[in-house]
């Protein structure tokens, strides 16, 4: 199936013009799909959102997402292994923070897109999917 690129914003287009021509090989799809997978459960996009204002230990972490810190810990270790945050070791403790802007600009355009209202606009037409 062709994509549409007429159905994305034209700096969107022109700034990625060989990866929608080419689209995503399985590879790759299943990558992102893992990724998206991991951030698919709650406590880790809180976890996740705490990081974005700066490195957090792992006790400011579980305090702030009111989890173990053991659970805080599991779900860092599944995060930076997904290379959504990284760790710097500060003295005793180890200070976790959000990888890159890929990571930020991702949580903030989800958190703008839930925060605008709904608009009903019905079911969406076969010929009008992207």
């Amino acid at each position: 199936m062709e994509r549409k690129s007429k159905s994305l914003p034209p700096d969107v287009a022109a700034a990625f013009p060989t990866a929608l021509e080419s689209g995503l090989d399985r590879d790759r799809a299943e990558e992102i799909a893992s990724i998206f997978h991991l951030l698919g459960e709650p406590n880790r996009l809180s976890i996740l959102a705490a990081c974005m204002t700066g490195p957090r230990s792992v006790n400011d972490l579980a305090a702030l997402t009111d989890m173990s810190p053991s659970l805080t810990s599991h779900h860092l270790r599944l995060l930076k292994a997904a290379r959504l945050v990284r760790a710097k070791r500060r003295g005793k403790f180890v200070h976790y923070s959000v990888h890159d802007h890929h990571v930020t600009s991702i949580l903030l355009d989800m958190m703008e897109h839930v925060e605008e209202p709904e608009h009903d606009h019905g079911p969406v037409a076969p010929e009008e999917e992207a």
